[in-house]
């Protein structure tokens, strides 16, 4: 069951940044985004929503259910014939691949374990069948948008919680989830090198997300950023 909601979500996500699609490619898409959803739906309510706050590092309580952190924000998620996924004192909809990343992260989480190393994408286990999916959807756009522009980077990165780590030119660790820690690491470039950057992992990632998941959260994460950097410098 698990491999058949990772298989669907990683399907329409891998679209999403390609370019202009048709109409009926539009309604694809959505249409595996909310089978994925369905499938996960139906795992969360095997699952004692208890155990599962516990063993993800959320909370729980009979009067607000299950909380869970996301990239900085709460998030309350429901079990009923159908999960639902709402963020704490927001009256915006959370989008399907959040909805998504959310109740797979729930699903995966087996209590607080030992972050051990940092590793990169290929090091995670079918990470090489996916790995040029993960550079365009997180690497690229990362390098193409921040790499002359450090400052920004951090100051994107700071807006959603994110901490300056000693790496590169300019390092920025993000808790994207209670266990999950992502590092986005970048060097500017100069008249000898073009900017470069790389993406690091906790290493217990791997028992938590599969890599389909895992690419798509990070591209999640990248494409936030940029958000924040084009509202910064259109003044908005």
């Amino acid at each position: 069951m698990k491999q058949r909601i990772i298989t669907i979500f990683f399907h329409a996500s891998a679209t999403a940044d390609v370019g202009p699609l048709t109409g009926e490619m539009q309604v694809a898409r959505v249409d595996d985004f909310k089978e994925s959803f369905r499938l996960a739906s139906v795992e969360l309510k095997k699952r004692d929503i208890a155990t599962l706050a516990k063993a993800a590092g959320g909370e729980f309580s009979p009067e607000q259910g299950l909380v869970v952190a996301f990239l900085g924000s709460k998030y309350s998620v429901e079990i009923h014939q159908e999960a639902d996924i709402r963020r704490l004192n927001s009256t915006e909809d959370v989008s399907l691949p959040d909805k998504i990343l959310i109740a797979h992260y729930l699903l995966g989480a087996a209590g607080k374990q030992s972050a051990g190393k940092l590793i990169t994408f290929r090091q995670i286990p079918d990470g090489h069948f996916y790995f040029d999916a993960f550079q365009r959807r997180a690497r690229d756009p990362l390098v193409n948008f921040f790499g002359n522009n450090g400052n920004l980077f951090v100051k994107c990165s700071e807006m959603i919680g994110a901490r300056r780590v000693e790496n590169g030119d300019y390092g920025m660790e993000f808790t994207v989830f209670p266990h999950i820690i992502v590092q986005l690491v970048l060097w500017l470039g100069d008249e000898e090198f073009p900017p470069d950057a790389t993406i690091l992992f906790n290493e217990s990632i791997q028992r938590l997300l599969s890599a389909e998941d895992i690419a798509v959260m990070s591209g999640g994460l990248v494409y936030r950023l940029i958000g924040l950097g084009r509202k910064i410098q259109s003044g908005s």
